[in-house]
């Protein structure tokens, strides 16, 4: 089960698809920056933990002017984390069947697999939640050494990932139930490794987050996205945004399709009913505040409920999904001996296997490489090439590691329009678009990939032309991207 996780993950890796525009915004700034630039705030409207970016940097180094360098610790992360998450499910549960489902739902989780090789600080996440969990319960109160380990690995957390104050309050809450409930744990140990944490978040905090500049913006970027739970239990939106929430951890987050998706929250709601009713307290400790947690973050806007920032949760609705998995083949299968339900299990990883490749895989979003080899191969000397404002930034990425060759003096870049959400897409005032195409002449690749708005401005520059008489004279598609050859000066305006 290991060795399929990380062959998987080493497959997307090897795949190496094109960055899109988040990735590349991020890229740029990795690539650009010094070490010692990259605490300060960055560029493009990005921000990404501290140590997470002098990791990027390091590995950019090493492999340079490729996407394998940014993609390789986001790789390792996923790697770490799944042996980490094996070891939590062995110590948690103790039948094979349930430790090779929960391994199952971890190991083809399509999201989590595209994560592993994304340039974003995503997958660092879960490695913080899994590791910290594991050591959490790993501490032995006769081991001062266990100790010490759990509060370096806490320090160190908090300048990887943004989540680890979720992580390591939750961890918090978890050994001051156990102290009250078994008296297990020290008492001194648990106020140390506490305040140790507390002052490095007020630290980091107060150095690399108060008074940021792209606060403002990032609060009415994820605003506009409604990202941020309603605070008001009383009206209709609050519940709707729950309702919302259910449906992105169900069917975004591990992406196995409606019957899944269903599935997967029956078996969730079972587990939890099962571990309140063994009354595994940790286990719901672990497994619940962070989902809890997140969502009050996100009511006062101090940090948004998406798919990839709640990444992190997957291990702990596993964790819930496979107590439910384990209660129900106990019931089934009381006469069945562990053979069998090491078969029935492994047979349910056969069929998520079959699914993930027949759906999902190799994942791709927007394959702009594509789309510029094709242009190379084609474009006349003199021909330019105009780049829509959301390619931008992509093709930037690629020119300055010297992915193609083509003269910037060619290249022509779209401005960037006024966008407006309608509620269900963006669209964009096409003024400036306008102004663009009314001073183009001569031979011109269009270069289209598909964000915000793209595809809206894409059928406004097929409409503009056609209008005034103007075919396409080659074109070209690939997953995201699309690529349009006009002579403008081959007939007269209509």
């Amino acid at each position: 089960m290991i060795f399929t996780g990380i062959l998987l993950s080493l497959l997307q890796f090897i795949h190496n698809r094109s960055l899109w525009l988040d990735e590349s915004l991020l890229a740029i700034n990795i690539i650009n920056k010094s070490h010692v630039e990259l605490l300060k705030p960055l560029d493009l409207g990005q921000v990404a933990p501290i140590l997470f970016l002098e990791i990027e940097k390091v590995f950019s180094d090493l492999i340079p002017n490729s996407e394998f360098g940014l993609r390789l610790f986001p790789m390792i992360s996923f790697w770490i984390s799944l042996l980490a998450f094996y070891k939590i499910v062995k110590t948690i549960h103790h039948t094979s069947h349930t430790i090779i489902f929960s391994l199952s739902l971890f190991i083809l989780n399509v999201t989590m697999l595209y994560y592993s090789a994304e340039v974003k600080q995503y997958m660092s996440d879960v490695l913080i939640s899994t590791c910290v969990y594991l050591l959490t319960l790993q501490v032995d109160t006769k081991d001062t050494y266990t100790y010490i380990s759990l509060c370096i690995v806490g320090i160190l957390s908090i300048f990887l990932s943004h989540i680890a104050p979720i992580i390591l309050c939750t961890v918090c809450i978890y050994l001051l139930a156990d102290y009250y409930i078994n008296t297990t744990y020290n008492r001194i140990h648990l106020i140390t490794i506490s305040s140790v944490w507390a002052c490095t978040f007020a630290l980091y905090y107060y150095i690399f987050i108060h008074n940021h500049p792209l606060r403002t913006y990032m609060i009415a970027y994820w605003g506009s996205h409604k990202c941020f739970m309603p605070i008001n239990p009383l009206k209709k939106d609050f519940y709707q945004f729950l309702r919302d929430s259910i449906g992105i951890i169900a069917y975004d987050l591990f992406r196995f399709g409606k019957v899944g998706g269903i599935g997967l929250t029956i078996l969730t709601l079972i587990g939890l009913i099962r571990l309140i009713t063994q009354r595994a307290v940790g286990v719901i400790i672990l497994a619940i505040t962070p989902l809890i947690a997140h969502l009050l973050l996100s009511a006062f806007k101090l940090y948004p409920f998406d798919t990839r920032l709640i990444l992190y949760t997957c291990p702990c609705i596993i964790l819930m999904c496979s107590s439910g998995f384990n209660y129900l083949v106990s019931l089934f299968s009381a006469n069945s001996d562990n053979q069998r339900l090491t078969i029935l299990a492994i047979c349910i990883l056969l069929l998520l296997f079959c699914y993930l490749y027949i759906a999902h895989a190799p994942m791709e979003i927007i394959e702009i490489k594509k789309s510029i080899t094709f242009i190379e191969e084609h474009m006349d000397k003199t021909d330019k090439v105009y780049v829509s404002h959301s390619s931008r930034y992509p093709f930037t990425y690629y020119n300055e590691i010297g992915f193609m060759k083509i003269n910037t003096h060619n290249i022509i870049y779209g401005k960037h329009n006024n966008l407006a959400w309608n509620g269900h897409e963006w669209i964009s005032d096409t003024t400036m678009l306008s102004n663009d195409l009314s001073l183009i002449s001569g031979r011109v690749w269009f270069l289209f990939t598909k964000n915000a708005d793209e595809y809206f401005r894409m059928q406004f520059l097929k409409s503009y032309f056609e209008l005034k008489g103007y075919n396409i004279i080659q074109e070209f598609h690939a997953t995201g991207s699309d690529v349009y050859l006009y002579d403008i000066n081959n007939q007269q305006d209509g």
